[in-house]
């Protein structure tokens, strides 16, 4: 399938699983304001990390914008496509590496699963006590820096289901050194013990947000999709009410229309 996003073109493998979703993103209707943000941040003259790069949509399209790209996806069933995405785009993708790996808050080997069969955009360290779960390599974000050997990267897209909560405290050396626009998904749907009712839902929210507050504050700008500010108390108020919520950390100025 030839997929045309704005004025970037690549081929992907649209199998039956994931049909939908290719469909969905050729009609223009699968976040149509990701792409502006990777358009406003990613350069050439720097690289960006795709953390939860799934079958590879943003990471195809980021390629394109960037020096190198570094695409991590931990469940086996989506990197298969995802490998195979960026091999079918050669030598488009030529400054692509990809990393069957879960970024963690420590290196070692982590249980990573699924609510559902795997291989969908839901799975999640914090999944890894599902039926559906495998033991994946895991490495610090730290670690992961070390092996590839980047020292250019201006850009992460984190969009990894509720893991962003353990993981962005570990960062925090790494943020406050480097400064990358951080493109963050908050997943606080996913946070709270089964069966706990819906206060203690609220408190889980509440408190893994807090955890998080260090790493939002080293920025000048917090932004909203749509890239207009936000405060902190505005962010709380959306964990507690919403089922995700992407934000754009960066110390840039975001020229709105």
């Amino acid at each position: 399938m030839r997929v045309r996003l704005r004025d970037h073109e690549f081929e992907v493998g649209a199998a039956e699983r994931t049909g939908a979703y290719w469909r969905e993103v050729t009609q223009g209707t699968w976040e149509p304001r990701t792409f502006p943000i990777f358009e406003r941040f990613i350069d050439r003259e720097h690289s960006y990390i795709d953390l939860g790069a799934y079958v590879g949509v943003t990471l195809l399209y980021g390629c394109q914008l960037a020096r190198r790209a570094y695409g991590v996806e931990a469940d086996p069933i989506a990197f298969t496509e995802l490998h195979s995405n960026v091999e079918a785009n050669r030598p488009v993708t030529d400054n692509v590496q990809v990393a069957q790996v879960c970024i963690a808050p420590r290196s070692g080997t982590v249980a990573f699963g699924n609510c559902g069969e795997g291989g969908d955009t839901a799975s999640s360290l914090l999944f890894g006590n599902r039926r559906t779960h495998w033991m994946v390599p895991a490495l610090s974000f730290e670690d992961f820096i070390r092996r590839h050997g980047i020292d250019d990267c201006n850009f992460i897209k984190m969009d990894i289901e509720g893991g962003e909560y353990a993981l962005l405290p570990t960062m925090l050396a790494y943020l406050r050194a480097q400064r990358p626009t951080l493109h963050l998904s908050l997943h606080p749907c996913h946070l709270g013990k089964r069966r706990i009712g819906w206060i203690g839902k609220l408190v889980a929210r509440v408190a893994a947000t807090l955890r998080i507050r260090p790493c939002l504050r080293l920025y000048r700008h917090l932004y909203d999709h749509q890239g207009r500010p936000m405060s902190f108390r505005r962010l709380l108020w959306r964990c507690l009410a919403k089922v995700t919520i992407d934000v754009v950390l960066t110390d840039r100025e975001w020229n709105t229309v």
